[in-house]
């Protein structure tokens, strides 16, 4: 996890762009944090059916791109 207050995590870019819900999020990150996976949190919402894999590669640039303007 990045420390610095602008930068945006995954969950909340997949939200924005409407290709994951909060509640998915919350659920992929407890699955995270109970250690049934140690998959990062974009994988785990592809295990789980939420979001595929264009999606998360389009977030990821998307967050990529908005942390070099920061």
């Amino acid at each position: 996890m990045c420390s610095r207050p602008n930068y945006l995590r995954l969950g909340q870019i997949l939200i924005h762009l409407d290709v994951a819900t909060s509640k998915e999020i919350i659920e992929a990150r407890l699955k995270q944090m109970r250690g049934e996976s140690p998959k990062l949190i974009g994988k785990i919402l592809i295990e789980l059916g939420y979001i595929v894999e264009d999606d998360l590669n389009r977030a990821l640039n998307l967050q990529k791109d908005l942390d070099m303007n920061l």
